[in-house]
Parts: structure tokens; C-alpha cells; sequence
């Protein structure tokens, strides 16, 4: 289960490891952009970390205030991703104090597809895009009882190695072309690393 209460102490262990995140999510975009997705990172955590999630009714509105927090701590592309598919998500958890396995595939579902919608990305074109889906999957198809966070990373850490050696399809690492194959996506690693800080 997912209540208001996991996602603040989720971001409390995301927040005592951001500068960790940060510098290695600079060192992989240095190599197919400007070096700065850290930083983005960074600033989404502390923009995270001052919302009191004791006072938001359900688990759709901590989504919404972390999607609305993220779009005032950041204007860049990764940024606005992260603030569409939060948002998506609240609204598809909206009135549910807690999300059990079934709910959370929902609102991946509804994150992905505002995504989809907003972004201009496409599954397929090495992005975070791409984590997401592959954990709407795993979660799709996993057991009730199963530790849903343990399947979600590991299928995190499965987008980045299956998605390594292609080319990106979309953004500044687009430019990269061939040489963009065998480097990690700073947007689908920075999925992982949230979610292994988060445990």
C-alpha cells in the first residue's frame, strides 16, 4: 500500500541521499547534454521535501502538490515530465487515502499517457518514458502480496540496461546520434536512483 505518509518518508530517504543523485546524474548527462539533470534533481527534492504531507487529504493530492512543487522548483524538460505525469497521476488518485498494487499500475497508466500527450516523446526513445512503462508492466503482472517497491526497481534498473546501448530518439541527446548508444538516459537513471534512495 501507498499512503500520503510512505511518499514524505520516501522523500525524507530521497533527500538525505540528493547530493549522491546529484552528482552522478551531472556525470551521465555530461555525456549527452548539459550536465545539469543533477542539479534539476536536486532542486525538485528540496521543493519535495517542504510540502507537509500531514496536511493533504489522500494520496491523489500528495501526487498533485509533488507535481506542483516540481513545476515551480524547475522549468526544464525533465522537470516538466516529472510535474505532467504527477499531476496525471493525483487526479487518477484522487479520494483514495491509500494505492494497492491495482491502483498504482492506474496511475502509472495515467502518468504515461499525459506524457505521452504533453512531451512530444514516444515509447521507445530511450526516456523516462520508457522506466515508467516498464513498471507499469512489472506491477501489472506481479502478485498482490509481492514487495511492489522491489519489482518497480528492478524494473527500473532493467529500462536502463535494455535501453543502454540504443541510440536517444528525442531531446539534446538526440544530437549524440550513435554515439548517444552506450550511455545511460539521465532521465530514465534518475528514475532509478529516486527509487533506490527512496527504500
Amino acid at each position: 500500500m501507498l499512503t500520503p505518509e510512505h511518499l514524505h518518508a520516501a522523500v525524507k530517504r530521497i533527500d538525505a541521499s540528493v547530493a549522491g543523485i546529484r552528482d552522478t546524474l551531472n556525470a551521465a548527462d555530461r555525456r549527452l547534454g548539459d550536465g545539469d539533470t543533477g542539479m534539476t534533481i536536486e532542486q525538485v527534492v528540496i521543493a519535495w521535501r517542504a510540502l507537509d504531507m500531514a496536511k493533504v487529504p489522500d494520496i491523489g493530492a500528495a501526487m498533485v502538490a509533488l507535481g506542483r512543487e516540481t513545476s515551480r522548483a524547475t522549468g526544464s524538460s525533465l522537470g516538466s515530465v516529472l510535474a505532467m505525469g504527477l499531476r496525471a497521476a493525483g487526479r487518477a488518485a484522487r479520494g483514495h487515502v491509500t494505492l494497492d498494487r491495482a491502483g498504482l499500475v492506474t496511475v502509472l497508466a495515467a502518468a504515461r499517457e499525459a506524457i505521452l500527450a504533453g512531451s512530444g516523446a514516444a515509447i521507445g526513445d530511450k526516456t523516462i518514458l520508457d522506466s515508467i512503462t516498464r513498471i507499469e508492466e512489472a506491477l501489472g503482472i506481479a502478485s498482490d502480496d509481492a514487495d511492489l517497491h522491489e519489482i518497480a526497481l528492478r524494473a527500473a534498473e532493467d529500462a536502463v540496461a535494455e535501453f543502454r546501448e540504443r541510440e536517444s530518439r528525442i531531446g539534446r541527446a538526440r544530437m549524440y546520434g550513435a554515439k548517444s548508444a552506450g550511455s545511460d538516459d539521465p532521465g530514465m537513471l534518475a528514475a532509478l536512483l529516486l527509487l533506490q534512495a527512496a527504500r
